[in-house]
């Protein structure tokens, strides 16, 4: 277990690494940088700093309020990104999608004795809705062969790393009781996959000027 989380401890280190990276790449593109996907790195970069510090200090009950913030604003970004990027999500799908993001995080939060279960069953419907968006989009390529590479990869990662997390989801529980010696590597494999899920999003920053959007 030691050697687990010197390796989490590492790997999360080397994700805000990262995300500072691709933070000063995409301040150096200037205005040729989409302020969308700014947006979306900013946030995800406060959220992967606050996740490392309150680590560092030890102080894991912040988390209470900090997971169910990250999920619904990944939940709202991503439901963006694809709209502005991959393909048109109508407005009364979005519009389902915003009061459903909205409904959950606010019952997360509230500590009533429904949050728990709440935040289970949010986690996994976030997760199916963008391995749905991602397996829209693998229709669209198979359609549609000469799409932007670029955004071809990002979609890639989307559905790896959203696969993995419906799959932690609905699993954890069995993991923890039954199979405790596989919830460090599967939760490693998790976090590789976010590195890579966050390389892919600021490559495809730092490419937008060519991209055909």
């Amino acid at each position: 277990m030691p050697a687990y989380n010197e390796l989490s401890f590492y790997l999360q280190f080397t994700i805000n690494v990262t995300l500072l990276t691709g933070f000063a790449l995409f301040l150096k593109r200037g205005k040729q940088a989409r302020k969308l996907l700014f947006v979306f790195l900013l946030g995800e970069l406060m959220s992967e700093l606050s996740d490392l510090i309150l680590r560092l200090m030890k102080f894991n009950t912040a988390n209470i309020y900090l997971y169910p913030l990250s999920q619904s604003f990944g939940l709202l970004m991503m439901t963006e990104i694809y709209h502005t990027y991959f393909f048109k999500i109508p407005l009364s799908v979005r519009g389902i999608i915003y009061l459903f993001t909205g409904t959950s995080f606010l019952i997360s939060v509230t500590g009533s004795d429904i949050s728990s279960s709440v935040i289970f069953y949010s986690n996994i419907m976030t997760d199916i809705l963008i391995c749905s968006f991602a397996a829209v989009y693998f229709l669209y390529v198979f359609k549609n062969p000469g799409v932007d590479k670029n955004l071809l990869t990002v979609n890639v990662f989307i559905f790896l790393f959203f696969s993995i997390e419906s799959i932690i989801s609905t699993t954890f529980s069995f993991l923890i009781h039954e199979h405790l010696q596989w919830v460090a590597p599967v939760w490693l494999f998790r976090g590789v996959l976010l590195w890579l899920f966050y390389i892919a999003f600021i490559n495809l920053g730092w490419n937008t000027g060519r991209m055909k959007v």
